[in-house]
C-alpha cells in the first residue's frame, strides 16, 4: 500500500523500488525498512513510498546497504549480519566538508586502521545526511568511491561530492526582427555604396524593402527569474535582470508603448553587432546614359524598380540628358516607345539609343571615268537562264590615235556634321585624281582632264595607267595563209586557228572562232569565244586566265583561272586557282580536272557511268617542278656514278707515277673539281626538292562544288584521299577534306 513517509516506521517491508527524482533506484524492493535507511529517504525528498504493513520484521538500525550489482548503481541493500562480521568495529572514517557559501561539499574517506573495513553507498549517504547535505549529491562519484575502496583501502578525497545550483536571472524580452534584413557586415558595406534597388540585385544582396512607421521589429515577453538551490536544500533567490542590448541608429526609432521599432526612411534594415537600423534605397526604376567617344550617340539603360517603387518616367530621362549637355538628335520616339513597354514591365535587353548625332560627310575623291573596257578579267555574263553570254566579253581593246581615253572627275567638298552636344564636326573635301598618263598616252591639248590615245594600239589599263601597245591583228584564220606566229604582244585573231599551228604571244590572245588541235603559249589571258576541239593534240598553255566556250578532247593549263561557259569533254584541265564549268545539263564528262583551290560545276559525269576525276589541294605548276627537279637528281646522279670509276683510275695512276704536275694529275684535278661541282648541285636539288614538297599541297581551304548533281563514275581526290561516287549525288553540294577524310556537305 502507498503511503506517506511520516508513517513509515522501522520493520515494514517495502513492496516496490524506492526513485529518485534522476530515476536512479535507492532502495530495492523487499527491503526492510531499518530507522537510518527511513532518514536517508526522506533527506532525499522522498513524500511517499509503497509497504507491506502486515509485515513487521525489524532489523539492526546497524545492518548496512550495499550496492546491487544486478540493478542500478544508486540502490542500496541491506547485508544481514551473516554477511556483515563485526561491522561495529571495522567503519571507514568519513567526513563531509560543506563550503561557507552551502553551493559545494567535499568528502574524504580515511580507513580506521582494523581488518575487514567497510564502505557502503548508505554510509556516505548517512555521512551526508547527518550534515545537512540534501541537495545536488552526485550519486556517481559515491558509487566510484565505494568501487575503489573495494579494490584498495586508502584515504580518497572527492571535491563536489555534492553541488548547489545558482538562481537564474530574470532576462529582459528580446527584439525579433520582422523582415528580411542584412545580417553581414561586407553585405551592409556594400549597400550603403549604392542608391538604387537595381544595384543591390546585381550586388547579390537581397533584402525586404521597409517604409516610415513600418513594424520591423517587435519586443518578445520578459522571461522571470529562476530560483536556485544550495546543498542543504534552501531556495536561492536574485533580483538580477538581463538586459536586452539594442541601439537603435537614426534611421529607426521606438513606438510609443517601446514594444516595437519603426524606420524613419525607405530602404532595407540591418542587424550587426547589437545595431538595428536602415540603409537608405531608391526602389523606384531609374536609368543610367553612356555617350560614345565620339559624342556622336547617347545610349540608355532603363532599370525596372524595386518593390512598390515607380517606373522611370519621362522626367528622369530629360533631366538626365540635360545633366550631360545633349541637346541635339535627341530620339523622342524610341524614348516614349521604350517607356511606354517599361510601364507595361517590359524593359530592354540592350541599350537603346536615345540620340544621334549626323556625322560629317566627307567629299569625294576626284576619280578616273574610263572611256574603254578596262575589265581584264575573263568572266561571262551569267544570264537569267544560266546560260552564258560571251558576245560582249573582249581581252583585246583597240585603240586609234587621239581617241579619248579616260577622263577625271573632280572631287566634291565635304559636309560638316554635328555632334549630340550641338558642336560642328568638320569634313574633308575629297581629293583630285590623277590622269592615268602611260606609255602612248597624253594629255588631250584642249582639255588636260582627257586622256587620249598618242598612237594606234591595243589599249590597256595596268591599275596604275592607261597604256598603249602595238598589236597583232589577223583578221581571219591563222592557216598556211599565215603559217605559225610568234609575237612578243598581245594577238587578235579574227577567226579561227586551224589544226597542227602554234601560237606564241607575250601578251593576251584573243580568238574569235574556234581553235582546233593547235598548241597555243601565252604570257598572258586567253579569250576563246568559240570552243576548243580536235583530237586530242591540242593545248594551251597561259600564264593569266584561260576562258572558252567549250572544249573537247584537249589539254589546257592555266596559271591562274580556267572559265568553260558550256562544257568539257574528256579533257584534261590544269589550274593553278579555279575551275568553273557553267554547261547546263552537261558540265564535266570524263576526263580529269585539278585545280589548288576550288573546282565548280554544274554537273559531273553522265549516266553511262563514264570515270570522271576532279582533283583539288595541288598546284600543278609545282607538281611539274617536282618531276622536273627528281629527273634532274637522277640525271647528276647517274653523270657523278659514271665519272667515279674515271676519277678512282686516275689516282691510281698518279700515285704509280709520282708525277707531279703530270697528265694524269691534270686530269684527276679536273675530275675531282667535276665531282665536287656535282656534289653542290645535287645538295641544291634535294633543298628544292624539299621546299616544292612543302608547298606542293594545300588542302584546307580546297574544295569541289556540285550545283545540280554528281554521277556515278565521278572520282573526288584531294591530296593521297580518294572517293569513287557509286550513287547518285544531288546538289548544291560540297567536298572536302575533314579529319584526313573527303566529306560530302
Amino acid at each position: 500500500m502507498l503511503i506517506n513517509i511520516e508513517n513509515v516506521k522501522p520493520g515494514m517491508k517495502l513492496i516496490e523500488d524506492v526513485l529518485l527524482p534522476s530515476g536512479a533506484i535507492l532502495v530495492n524492493e523487499s527491503q526492510i525498512l531499518t530507522p537510518s535507511l527511513i532518514e536517508i529517504i526522506i533527506k532525499r525528498g522522498i513524500q511517499k513510498i509503497q509497504v507491506v504493513p502486515q509485515e513487521t520484521t525489524v532489523q539492526s538500525e546497524h545492518e548496512k546497504i550495499v550496492p546491487v550489482e544486478n540493478k542500478n548503481a544508486d540502490s542500496v541493500k541491506p547485508q544481514t549480519a551473516k554477511e556483515n562480521a563485526a561491522p561495529e568495529t571495522s567503519q571507514s572514517k568519513i567526513k563531509v566538508f560543506p563550503s561557507q557559501d552551502k553551493m559545494l561539499a567535499r568528502l574524504c574517506v580515511e580507513p580506521s586502521g582494523t581488518e575487514n573495513e567497510l564502505l557502503a553507498k548508505e554510509d556516505i549517504l548517512v555521512a551526508l545526511a547527518e550534515a545537512g547535505i540534501v541537495f545536488g549529491i552526485d550519486d556517481k562519484a559515491i558509487d566510484g568511491i565505494v568501487e575503489k575502496w573495494l579494490k584498495l583501502k586508502r584515504y580518497y578525497e572527492v571535491d563536489g561530492i555534492a553541488k548547489g545550483a545558482a538562481p537564474v536571472p530574470a532576462k529582459e524580452g528580446c527584439w525579433d526582427i520582422k523582415v528580411s534584413h542584412i545580417s553581414d557586415v561586407e553585405f551592409l558595406t556594400a549597400a550603403r555604396k549604392v542608391h538604387y534597388f537595381w544595384e543591390l540585385k546585381a550586388a547579390g544582396i537581397d533584402a525586404e524593402r521597409v517604409d516610415p512607421d513600418m513594424v520591423i521589429a517587435v519586443k518578445q515577453d520578459d522571461v522571470p527569474a529562476v530560483p536556485g538551490k544550495n546543498i542543504k536544500g534552501e531556495e536561492i533567490l536574485t533580483d538580477e535582470i538581463i538586459k536586452a542590448t539594442l541601439n537603435l541608429e537614426k534611421t529607426v526609432r521606438y513606438s510609443v508603448d517601446n514594444k516595437k521599432i519603426l524606420p524613419v526612411i525607405t530602404g532595407i534594415a540591418y542587424s550587426i553587432n547589437a545595431a538595428l537600423g536602415v540603409c537608405p534605397i531608391d526602389f523606384d526604376g531609374s536609368v543610367d546614359i553612356s555617350i560614345s567617344p565620339d559624342i556622336m550617340k547617347a545610349e540608355m539603360i532603363f532599370h525596372p524598380p524595386g518593390t512598390r517603387g515607380n517606373h522611370p518616367s519621362i522626367a528622369q530621362v530629360e533631366a538626365l540628358l540635360k545633366k550631360n549637355g545633349i541637346v541635339y538628335g535627341v530620339m523622342e520616339n524610341e524614348i516614349k516607345d521604350a517607356l511606354l513597354k517599361c510601364s507595361q514591365g517590359v524593359y530592354p535587353d540592350q541599350p537603346v539609343i536615345v540620340a544621334a548625332g549626323t556625322p560629317p560627310l566627307n567629299g569625294e575623291n576626284g576619280k578616273v571615268e574610263f572611256l574603254f573596257n578596262i575589265e581584264t578579267s575573263l568572266k561571262p555574263k551569267i544570264n537569267p537562264n544560266g546560260s552564258v553570254d560571251y558576245k560582249n566579253v573582249e581581252l583585246v581593246v583597240s585603240a586609234t590615235k587621239g581617241q579619248e581615253l579616260a577622263r577625271l572627275k573632280a572631287p566634291t567638298k565635304g559636309i560638316p556634321g554635328t555632334d549630340i552636344l550641338g558642336h560642328k564636326t568638320p569634313a574633308v573635301d575629297g581629293t583630285p585624281a590623277k590622269l592615268p598618263v602611260g606609255t602612248n598616252t597624253a594629255q588631250s591639248p584642249g582639255n588636260s582632264d582627257i586622256l587620249i590615245a598618242a598612237t594606234d594600239g591595243n589599249v590597256k589599263y595596268n591599275g596604275t595607267s592607261v597604256e598603249i601597245n602595238e598589236g597583232f591583228f589577223i583578221k581571219g584564220n591563222v592557216d598556211f595563209s599565215t603559217g605559225n606566229i610568234k609575237y612578243a604582244k598581245s594577238v587578235v585573231v579574227g577567226g579561227d586557228i586551224g589544226g597542227g599551228f602554234i601560237i606564241e604571244c607575250g601578251g593576251d590572245l584573243q580568238v574569235a572562232g574556234t581553235i582546233e588541235d593547235s598548241r597555243i603559249i601565252a604570257g598572258g589571258n586567253v579569250l576563246c569565244k568559240l570552243g576548243f576541239i580536235g583530237q586530242g593534240k591540242g593545248c594551251i598553255d597561259a600564264k593569266g586566265d584561260i576562258n572558252l566556250m567549250f572544249m573537247k578532247n584537249q589539254l589546257v593549263k592555266s596559271g591562274k583561272n580556267v572559265i568553260i561557259a558550256k562544257e568539257a569533254i574528256n579533257c584534261t584541265v590544269f589550274a593553278r586557282k579555279t575551275i568553273s564549268v557553267h554547261g547546263n545539263p552537261l558540265s564535266i564528262i570524263g576526263g580529269k580536272m585539278t585545280a589548288r583551290d576550288c573546282i565548280t560545276a554544274y554537273s559531273i559525269g553522265n549516266s553511262n557511268g563514264v570515270k570522271t576525276t576532279l582533283e583539288v589541294g595541288t598546284d600543278f605548276v609545282l607538281v611539274e617542278d617536282m618531276q622536273k627537279t627528281e629527273s634532274q637528281i637522277l640525271e647528276m646522279s647517274e653523270n657523278k656514278k659514271k665519272l667515279l670509276p674515271a676519277c678512282n683510275k686516275y689516282e691510281k695512276l698518279a700515285e704509280l707515277k709520282h708525277d707531279p704536275g703530270g697528265k694524269e694529275e691534270a686530269l684527276l684535278v679536273k675530275l675531282s673539281a667535276t665531282l665536287a661541282k656535282y656534289e653542290q648541285q645535287l645538295k641544291a636539288l634535294e633543298e628544292r626538292k624539299k621546299m616544292i614538297a612543302t608547298n606542293m599541297n594545300e588542302f584546307k581551304n580546297a574544295v569541289i562544288k556540285i550545283e545540280h548533281a554528281a554521277l556515278p563514275g565521278t572520282t573526288f581526290k584531294i591530296g593521297q584521299h580518294m572517293l569513287v561516287i557509286k550513287e547518285e549525288v544531288v546538289g548544291p553540294k560540297t567536298v572536302r577534306l575533314v579529319d584526313e577524310e573527303i566529306k560530302i556537305f
